[in-house]
């Protein structure tokens, strides 16, 4: 039988998470559909990352963004069903924590398809974050849940699910080090005007950190003391943000702040393994510091990659700017940046996707080889 994947992907970090394992399901013969629900609807943040990561380009773009948590998803919802139904796939792969795969891993479960969670397990502990509840209920109606280290597969152990759940790796990390010799470094630089080792790059998007003034202007208080080169490909809803609160003439005015658009893929592994800090509420994003042997400031006070944290790789951002800028000194007064623990393999070992498709093949074979009514 000639197996359809199906794929349902809305952001960056997911469009990034499916191009290793895309990658390895063409290799292996298998039909494959992609759809785009559309909730990263800028073409900076959604089609230049399938060009540049040559993603076939998606089957069907729900074209569905913004709107309240409960609005975006109940639209995805009912976008998603028809095109599911029309495809057929024998199974699902869902990405990560967003709206999109809430809502496509709601889709699918009722329509009795079995789904495929890549990068499952994770927790905070935090259930008033929208992304937190979303990852738990994604967890429990996934057939298949593939987590990234060992940590988020001790998470699903304590729920219940160890018979469902694998330590695959983190595809992340497969594409860090797919892509990472495709990169242009010395032309990004120049770009930018930029050094390398000798500038900060700083992202900054979530709610937690866009939802009020005061939080901007705090921010914004931190970039202004450290004194040091910031480059920062703005998130559309960041910038909305500066301009809703009369933030962006401050933000244009801070010296050594270099605002830019979104960049693609491989100029963001460029950025960050170039520079000497990485500061960011972005958990894609903190936890590539360690891939690309760059510290990490993070702007939310909670545990994002426990085994980052412990071995200190990642450091909260405190309330007190001073604290802040003392570490980011600290960091730049070391001659030479400590090498990430590669060792430890806290990631996999850069095979992620293979292992996650032998998952699948595995479920093809033990559960649907006999199976005639696969939607309904």
């Amino acid at each position: 039988m000639n197996y359809v994947v199906m794929h349902i992907v809305g952001n960056r970090p997911q469009f990034i998470k499916l191009a290793p394992i895309s990658r390895e399901i063409r290799k292996r013969g298998y039909k494959e559909v992609i759809i785009h629900t559309g909730q990263h609807f800028d073409e900076n943040m959604s089609d230049v990352f399938f060009e540049e990561l040559d993603i076939p380009k998606p089957d069907e773009n729900l074209h569905v963004s913004g709107g309240s948590h409960s609005e975006m998803t109940a639209r995805i919802m009912l976008a998603l069903e028809p095109v599911v139904i029309k495809y057929n796939p024998q199974i699902v792969l869902v990405y990560g924590d967003t709206n999109s795969t809430l809502s496509a891993a709601l889709v699918v479960c009722k329509l009795n398809i079995p789904i495929v969670h890549v990068e499952a397990g994770i927790r905070t502990g935090i259930y008033e974050n929208p992304e937190e509840v979303n990852r738990i209920l994604i967890d429990h109606v996934s057939e298949l849940a593939c987590t990234p280290d060992r940590e988020s597969l001790e998470n699903l152990r304590k729920e219940g699910l160890r018979k469902k759940s694998y330590f695959t790796g983190d595809v992340m990390y497969d594409a860090f080090c797919y892509y990472k010799n495709k990169v242009d470094m010395e032309g990004v630089m120049k770009k930018y005007g930029i050094k390398s080792k000798e500038y900060i790059l700083m992202t900054w998007h979530r709610q937690e950190n866009t939802s009020d003034f005061g939080r901007m202007n705090q921010i914004l208080d931190l970039v202004e003391s450290i004194k040091k080169p910031i480059i920062c490909p703005m998130h559309p809803r960041t910038y909305k943000k500066l301009e809703e609160y009369d933030l962006v003439n401050r933000a244009k005015g801070i010296s050594r702040f270099i605002i830019v658009q979104p960049v693609g893929y491989l100029e963001m592994i460029a950025l960050s393994s170039s520079s000497r800090m990485i500061i960011t509420d972005s958990g894609g994003l903190s936890k590539e510091s360690y891939f690309a042997n760059v510290k990490c400031l993070y702007m939310l006070d909670i545990i994002v990659w426990p085994d980052l944290q412990k071995i200190g790789w990642i450091k909260n951002m405190s309330q007190n700017n001073k604290e802040n800028v003392d570490m980011v000194n600290e960091i730049f007064s070391l001659k030479l940046q400590i090498s990430g623990d590669n060792s430890k393999l806290f990631y996999g070992d850069g095979y992620t996707a293979g292992k996650i498709v032998d998952l699948i093949e595995g479920y093809f074979y033990n559960n649907l080889n006999n199976r005639t009514d696969i939607l309904y």
